[in-house]
């Protein structure tokens, strides 16, 4: 409704320029024969209609009218402007949260094979690419193109012959000379395109590995590719700029220059001048009229030729046949709710049946043929070495990986799409490299709630779980201590054990730790694994580790080489029984 508001008052602005326009004719007419008030009938319906007293006050009336037009026709533009831009803005801003809510709805694994960097900039850059170049494009042909064919109309009307020869000249130049730049201005769009995907990514990257950067010292190597990409990107765009700009000024000598040899013709040929000014004022009325429509419908063609790289990514990205695990994105707002989101009850054990599964692209299933049950209550440890399929198979007991084959049931009923986030809602996970906002403390533990949506106590009690209380208490900002984008103004055990208060805010069922203590020294380890002790008390807990000792507490630990299950026990049992899981923990 929106668009079609403006396109009416496109259209209104279209009509009132060529009002300007056509008032122009009878006004000159007027003021250079006024005897054409008696003369044509519709200068004398007119008159009589306004019981005008003579044909001065008739002049004075038609002047006041033709400078009202005029005004009008120069106003309707502005506000034109105000509402295309106020609307593409906002339409920029709704296809944003679309494009975000439905990346973010993806599966798992479709981040597997893409470069977030890539994803961001779709988001954040390409978007608007897309509203404020190609559909305010699409919009400036429509409006533009009606105001032309106004236009166009009225002069043929006037005089057919210089009419037609006028748009063959004007407007055979243009669609000739988009037409020979079409292929370039299309795939020019498909470099840039490309080459911002490697801007973004050049400049995550430096950023996001700003530490060993600087240790190596190879900040240049960062500035010389996003050199080498801008520049890329730059080129075509500046060919796309330049060529639907400076035909404008070659055009425009043509047309006016035109009319004035047009004007020179008639007078050679001994044509009145008084004759043929009105003429000529109508003409170049119109041509002053003409000329900006004619360039901006061509500019605006050349955009859409450019740009269709950017919607064709887009319209894939967003309508991409693959499954949406929920939709996020209601008449522009998120919610994390669905009405298909079935109930999962967690009061007995969660088992695997015969669990196969294999990435996309690989030819080798990664799990083989896995079945364990997990008591609830228990405290459940995998160790195996890297490549064995741990993480793997703590991915598909969290919910983000579909089984490719067998089932995943807790309490005999089957994961599946429609009760996934249920099941999730009942999981804390904490994992080795744990992810922290440029926030408070407070809210990086409530992490993902709306202010008026955190429960203090619940911060202050996860917290003193998971060990954080005694440094807290240190700070002079207590849980509004901003801790840096990444947490970079912590250590690595407070980092991990707010990943673990993070996990056990929302008081889950079931804990996952994987490898959540692998990168700290012995000291912080101990600290950070009482803390886990004290989380595990009446709760489920899944653990990976690579260092044994961090497995002590397991009920069952089970030893895992190429998706198989080889041995499980507790930590006695594998130390005086498995061979190998002794060669693990280092005891000959």
């Amino acid at each position: 409704m929106k668009m079609l508001m403006l396109f009416i008052a496109g259209l209104f602005t279209a009509l009132a320029q060529a009002g300007g326009v056509v008032a122009i004719f009878p006004f000159i007419n007027v003021v250079m024969n006024p005897h054409v008030v008696a003369e044509n009938r519709w200068m004398n319906a007119l008159f009589r209609m306004g019981s005008f007293q003579d044909e001065h006050s008739f002049m004075l009336f038609l002047g006041c009218l033709v400078f009202a037009m005029i005004v009008v026709s120069s106003l309707a533009p502005a506000f034109l402007i105000w509402g295309q831009t106020r609307f593409f803005l906002y339409k920029e801003h709704t296809l944003s949260i679309r494009l975000l809510a439905t990346y973010l709805s993806r599966p798992y694994q479709y981040f597997l094979g893409k470069n977030t960097s890539e994803l961001i900039k779709n988001v954040l850059n390409e978007v608007g690419s897309l509203t404020m170049g190609m559909m305010l494009a699409i919009f400036e042909v429509l409006i533009q193109g009606f105001l032309l064919f106004v236009l166009v109309a009225t002069l043929l009307i006037v005089d057919v012959g210089v009419t037609v020869t006028a748009m063959l000249l004007l407007g055979g130049s243009y669609a000739l000379l988009s037409f020979l730049i079409k292929k370039k201005l299309k795939k020019g769009g498909e470099e840039r395109m490309n080459a911002n995907r490697s801007r973004f990514r050049v400049v995550n990257e430096a950023f996001s590995g700003i530490k060993i950067n600087r240790v190596m010292g190879i900040e240049s190597y960062f500035v010389e590719n996003y050199n080498h990409y801008s520049l890329q990107c730059i080129k075509p765009q500046i060919f796309a700029d330049l060529s639907s700009i400076i035909p404008r000024y070659f055009l425009e000598a043509l047309a006016f220059g035109g009319i004035a040899l047009f004007l020179v013709f008639k007078l050679m040929r001994g044509d009145s001048m008084a004759d043929m000014l009105p003429l000529v004022s109508l003409y170049a009325f119109a041509a002053y009229r003409m000329m900006p429509a004619l360039c901006r419908v061509y500019q605006s063609t050349t955009r859409i030729i450019y740009y269709q790289a950017i919607l064709d990514k887009i319209y894939t990205d967003m309508t991409d046949p693959a499954p949406l695990e929920e939709t996020l994105v209601s008449g522009g707002s998120a919610s994390s709710e669905t009405g298909t989101d079935a109930h999962v009850s967690f009061a007995e054990r969660i088992r695997l049946i015969d669990v196969d599964f294999c990435y996309e692209n690989a030819s080798v299933n990664v799990i083989k043929k896995m079945s364990i049950e997990i008591p609830k209550d228990t405290t459940i440890g995998f160790v195996g070495a890297t490549g064995s399929g741990k993480t793997t198979l703590v991915d598909i007991l969290l919910g983000l990986l579909p089984v490719g084959r067998g089932q995943m049931l807790v309490d005999g009923v089957p994961i599946t799409e429609k009760n996934v986030r249920s099941w999730r809602r009942k999981i804390g996970y904490v994992p080795q490299d744990i992810f922290l906002s440029d926030d408070t403390i407070r809210r990086n533990i409530a992490f993902g709630l709306a202010e008026e949506e955190i429960d203090d106590e619940k911060v202050v009690a996860a917290a003193r779980i998971a060990a954080l209380e005694g440094f807290i208490a240190t700070l002079p900002a207590k849980y509004e201590t901003l801790i840096g984008e990444r947490g970079v103004r912590i250590s690595g055990g407070q980092r991990q054990r707010i990943g673990l208060a993070r996990a056990l805010y929302r008081n889950p069922e079931l804990l996952v730790l994987d490898e959540a203590t692998s990168s700290l020294d012995g000291t912080t380890e101990d600290a950070v694994l009482q803390a886990i002790r004290n989380a595990s008390k009446s709760r489920t807990v899944i653990m990976i580790a690579h260092r044994l000792n961090t497995l002590k507490d397991c009920d069952t630990i089970y030893m895992m080489s190429k998706g198989r299950f080889t041995a499980c026990g507790t930590y006695e049992e594998l130390l005086r029984g498995n061979k190998t899981f002794m060669k693990m923990a280092k005891v000959t």
